[in-house]
């Protein structure tokens, strides 16, 4: 990871630099060592900490360069790609256009390779920017003696990096596996590392997620309220998850109910469409997009790249398969989520009907320039936060099959559709629960995926998909190490299979 790490603290730097050209002058004339960033000039003011936290969502939802946001699907783990490769890899994704674009098809077959990864190198490097920004603000803010940023300051912004470094971490680990696990940006701690058992990671975002909680503040920290940075609410909902995924069933309930009692704030909205709107009250969090500086306007990195230039007859490059078009029942008002267009995949080939998901309404073909967002980037929302608790206690956790029940029918509901008996057994409540995580939560940040994989269903569900065949082996379940990262760090090893 060696020259990696060079780039992400170089640009790091850069990017402190682009939000506060005052410190600039002195990160550049200090003689610091060459792979750190001078973060204690960099933090001598509240709105210099705050400026750097912000450019790291920034970055995340609008990719490395501003100019080019088009693209930013192809390219960030946070703007689109978790969502796209995650359900290819998956049975709910297909790529239209089939084998003109290798990138894509290679994860939708299950044949990556680790010299033909795909865009799987776009998720480490995105992702481990995210890490190296945020440890870079959390080792910045413990290095500064300003008497211009306050304590109580230094805490929440210290705890929401925390969070970033956990969410990222998140991803890594659950597309990668076993990574390394990076807690500074000390080039000569981190340019040989290993990589850390997944139980060590999953360990450390417990306990970045518990002490971001308690240092955030409860009120979202923008000024007009906007949920577009993250308050303790959506430290807990990731923990919520975190704790599902480790079956500490005791911990996904209360993390999840946690944000559930904040019934002032956070509501499923009645109408499934009002979802991931600017101010949707099942935000728990949001990226604001960039609607100025590329061709995407105003929309969302997959309202953009899920939707057809032209309205019912042009391509919708990632489009829904059988096997989750049948996961709906009748009369399922998420299938508003849904849209559908009559198109050719290439020269000479027959058009035929396509569904894709269509959550963010605002697409290649009704963007604006420059105008008002009407959606944000949802990056984690209300629906799920039911869905961990019903599976949570279905497992065994605090308040058993009838409150799973219950939180499954309010989703149910909410999509129109009749409610649970109370006499399911456990196994009818948990296939309930697998049902309506993948009617409820499809095309949304490879929930599909790491649900089939932590399930142990993966292998059988998968592996039976024609698209899939032959099936190259269960090894394609999680994605090779990027090899330039092994090229550069001989305690980097490969996963087993690549």
């Amino acid at each position: 990871m060696q020259n990696y790490h060079k780039i992400l603290t170089i640009s790091g730097g850069l990017l402190l630099c682009a939000l506060l050209p005052s410190s600039c002058k002195k990160l550049v004339s200090v003689p610091d060592p060459v792979n750190t960033i001078s973060t204690p000039q960099v933090f001598g003011s509240e709105k210099q900490a705050n400026g750097a936290m912000v450019g790291i969502y920034t970055r995340m939802i609008n990719g490395d360069d501003p100019i080019l946001t088009l693209s930013v699907g192809d390219r960030s783990f946070a703007g689109g790609l978790s969502t796209f490769m995650g359900g290819l890899s998956s049975d709910e994704l297909f790529f239209f256009m089939n084998t003109s674009d290798k990138s894509w098809y290679l994860p939708n077959t299950n044949k990556l390779t680790a010299f033909d990864a795909g865009r799987s190198n776009n998720i480490w490097n995105s992702a481990y920017t995210a890490v190296y920004s945020a440890n870079g603000i959390i080792e910045g803010i413990a290095a500064t003696a300003s008497p211009n940023l306050k304590d109580s300051v230094k805490r929440a912004l210290t705890g929401e990096a925390k969070f970033v470094r956990a969410f990222a971490y998140f991803y890594l680990t659950n597309f990668f596996g076993d990574v390394p696990l990076a807690l500074t940006i000390d080039f000569n701690k981190t340019s040989l590392m290993p990589r850390t058992p997944q139980a060590q990671i999953y360990h450390q975002l417990v306990l970045d997620l518990k002490e971001a909680a308690a240092a955030m503040p409860e009120a979202y920290p923008t000024s007009m309220g906007e949920r577009i940075r993250p308050n303790r609410y959506a430290a807990s909902a990731l923990l919520a998850r975190v704790c599902l995924y480790q079956k500490d069933y005791a911990g996904a309930v209360e993390a999840a109910t946690t944000v559930i009692n904040q019934a002032s704030v956070y509501q499923l909205e009645p109408d499934p469409d009002n979802a991931f709107a600017v101010a949707s009250r099942e935000a728990i969090w949001q990226l604001q997009q960039a609607n100025a500086t590329n061709m995407r306007g105003n929309a969302t990195p997959e309202g953009y790249d899920m939707s057809p230039s032209i309205p019912k007859t042009g391509i919708a490059p990632y489009c829904l398969t059988d096997t989750q078009m049948k996961s709906f029942e009748p009369g399922d008002k998420r299938f508003s989520w849904i849209d559908s267009t009559i198109a050719s995949s290439g020269p000479g080939a027959p058009a035929a009907v396509a569904y894709f998901p269509n959550k963010y309404k605002i697409g290649r073909n009704n963007n604006a320039f420059g105008a008002p967002p009407r959606e944000y980037y949802v990056m984690l929302r209300l629906a799920e936060q039911y869905l961990i608790r019903a599976e949570a206690a279905a497992n065994g956790g605090p308040g058993g099959l009838s409150a799973a029940i219950a939180d499954l029918n309010l989703i149910r509901s909410r999509a129109g559709l009749p409610a649970l008996s109370n006499s399911l057994s456990k196994e009818q409540v948990l296939a309930a629960v697998a049902k309506e995580r993948q009617t409820e939560l499809f095309a949304e940040w490879g929930h599909r995926w790491f649900d089939l994989k932590r399930t142990g269903k993966a292998h059988d569900i998968l592996s039976a998909l024609p698209l899939k065949q032959p099936w190259a082996g269960d090894y394609q379940l999680v994605y090779p190490i990027p090899v330039t990262e092994i090229n550069v760090n001989h305690f980097l090893t490969q996963n087993s299979g690549y």
